[in-house]
């Protein structure tokens, strides 16, 4: 069976893997990502890469193509910046390419990679045209059309809303870590977006009005999105849904109240298929994109 090597280059955690052509974890390695150094960064990814590699089983084929899911900005198969890693202008695809000749590599943004590797293999795969959004510590999305990555212009995360008067990036205050942040201007402290979920459910005043902003922003946000871009299907990832039972339907209502009066597709909404292991096979989708070339 055919394999290839998915790098899940993540904020918190470096994950090295080898997957089959199904998508199958065969064997995988995590640590913690080194920060703020590009170098020592290249030396871990090396190493782990190196481990994975000298136990493929004979049955799998030797990997060919790399994929890597990275928690930053990407352009052509080279990190411009991982923000929450202090590090820029990372040639990671030369590294491993010079090392590991054997190895091609393709590079991709996090939520892009995710994005793609749901419209081909996971819960957008019989849609022509979905919208990828992930809703975590942080918030990002991806357009992808007839199961190819759009490259759009902008990061929705960093999008900009106005609130009490203040200019706030849409991750700031609509993403998990965000939601304290929400709250917090509201005078409400809790600790995570699930604490304010619980406190909604409990009909707790201060949470109501919270969970009310919030899905107006968001709402907002993906009527828009939709007006912009007519999509078959949203597909939803990250932390944040595991509370998604308890606002899922509130969301989907105030974005086709948005949409209403417009002539666009219905907003429909369905949860990622690959959400627990997200950047593990969006790296591995990445790379079984040329596993035929």
């Amino acid at each position: 069976m055919r394999s290839v090597i998915s790098i899940d280059l993540g904020a918190t955690n470096l994950r090295v893997g080898l997957l089959t052509e199904k998508l199958k974890i065969v064997k995988v390695l995590r640590e913690r990502t080194t920060k703020s150094d590009p170098l020592k960064l290249y030396d871990q990814i090396k190493d782990m890469l190196e481990r994975v590699l000298e136990d493929v089983p004979s049955d799998i084929e030797y990997p060919r193509y790399v994929g890597v899911s990275a928690c930053g900005f990407t352009e052509n198969d080279f990190i411009i910046k991982l923000p929450n890693l202090f590090i820029q202008s990372f040639d990671l695809k030369h590294h491993i390419e010079k090392d590991f000749p054997e190895l091609e590599v393709f590079i991709a943004n996090d939520a892009n990679a995710a994005a793609y590797t749901e419209s081909v293999f996971g819960a957008a795969s019989e849609v022509k045209t979905s919208f990828f959004i992930t809703v975590s510590s942080g918030l990002g999305g991806c357009l992808v059309y007839n199961h190819e990555l759009i490259d759009l212009p902008f990061e929705i995360g960093h999008m900009g809303i106005n609130y009490q008067n203040k200019f706030y990036e849409v991750e700031q205050l609509l993403s998990g870590n965000g939601l304290v942040r929400l709250a917090k201007l509201n005078k409400l402290n809790i600790d995570s977006s699930s604490d304010l979920f619980d406190l909604v459910e409990n009909k707790d005043s201060k949470a109501l009005k919270v969970y009310d902003d919030w899905l107006k922003y968001l709402g907002t946000l993906i009527g828009s999105l939709q007006l912009m871009f007519s999509t078959d299907l949203f597909v939803l990832s990250g932390g944040v849904m595991k509370s998604s039972r308890i606002f899922e339907d509130d969301l989907r209502k105030i974005a086709e109240a948005y949409t209403a009066p417009y002539s666009v597709k219905p907003v429909k909404f369905v949860q990622a298929k690959f959400d627990q292991d997200a950047g593990l096979i969006g790296g591995a989708g990445l790379a079984l994109r040329h596993l035929d070339d």
